[in-house]
């Protein structure tokens, strides 16, 4: 399954167990949704580049 984020182009996959309908995996996983949907976030702002 396949839905749209809460920021503008972001998506969200879902796997799904066939026959109970509960959620197996997600990726984006929701602390990593959360982070992103914040208002100071910034790509690469989670991961320090700095050699």
């Amino acid at each position: 399954m396949i839905e749209e984020g809460a920021a503008k182009g972001a998506f969200v996959y879902k796997i799904l167990d066939r026959e109970t309908g509960e959620v197996v995996r997600q990726l984006p996983r929701d602390e990593v949704a959360r982070i992103g949907d914040q208002s100071g976030y910034a790509a690469g702002a989670v991961i320090d580049t700095r050699a």
